[in-house]
């Protein structure tokens, strides 16, 4: 069985998660979401595609929208997705089923798990006795999704909170998108080293006369924040003294490689 996990990641969760399933699938290729799309169909018989991603404001990152609507996919396919959050996952899975639907497929195995967040914007790191636990956790989820999918067994879609899912992530993601990266500022401790545009997904990010400049399409991951070697970027005054994350069994460069 040869499959394929299409990944999203800014601060490793995703990767991390992916990694694991992947791991125990055997054949199995991680590609990212932030590149674009094969031009040729894929999946078919004996060819499982995957999705692995966070939960943006209780719904689908704009990117994982925007790669699985243009994702050719051969109808028959067992489609598995395999979703994170730091708070809850709402009607996620849902979105992604609809998006699925329109091409003929649908999520033969759906499930999620709680991870350290990341929206540093609204809430303090997570303590780091936590962050093991929860990253612990999750790969025994993982573990036990990739022992599933290998069976090829069927867990579809639970749709719980699918009105107030639409309204949010509508709301609070796409609304004001081109002005909201203009709140990020940088410190006296930047030096220049341009780790924040390489680790963006969507080259949101120049460097000019040494300092980060957002060019107004962001998508909200704050990777640049939580990569930051200096700590040096700020979100308004909101993120002052707030500890950053990422996840600890993931590199900068796994990030940097995502749609480049």
């Amino acid at each position: 069985m040869n499959s394929t996990i299409y990944c999203f990641s800014a601060t490793g969760n995703s990767l991390t998660i992916a990694r694991q399933i992947a791991k125990g699938l055997g054949d199995c290729t991680i590609q990212s979401m932030a590149e674009e799309p094969p031009d040729e169909p894929v999946g078919g018989p004996d060819k499982p595609i995957g999705f692995v991603f966070p939960v943006f404001y209780i719904g689908l990152p704009r990117l994982v929208k925007r790669f699985v609507e243009k994702l050719d996919i051969i109808e028959g396919t067992y489609c598995f997705a395999f979703i994170n959050f730091g708070g809850t996952g709402a009607d996620t899975l849902g979105m992604l089923e609809d998006i699925l639907k329109e091409k003929g497929v649908h999520l033969s195995y759906a499930a999620g798990v709680k991870m350290p967040g990341n929206y540093i914007v609204k809430y303090q790191a997570f303590a780091p006795n936590v962050i093991q636990e929860l990253i612990k956790n999750a790969m025994d989820k993982a573990d036990e999704a990739a022992e599933a999918i290998a069976k090829g067994k069927l867990q579809p879609v639970k749709r719980n909170a699918r009105l107030i899912s639409k309204i949010a992530n509508r709301n609070y993601l796409y609304k004001g998108i081109a002005e909201w990266d203009e709140k990020f500022n940088v410190t006296g401790k930047c030096t220049g080293c341009g780790l924040c545009a390489r680790v963006c997904p969507v080259n949101n990010i120049r460097i000019e006369n040494r300092r980060p400049l957002w060019r107004h399409h962001c998508e909200r991951c704050l990777s640049c924040i939580q990569w930051c070697p200096c700590e040096a970027i700020e979100y308004g005054k909101k993120t002052i003294g707030r500890r950053r994350y990422h996840n600890p069994n993931v590199k900068a460069e796994d990030i940097i490689r995502q749609g480049k």
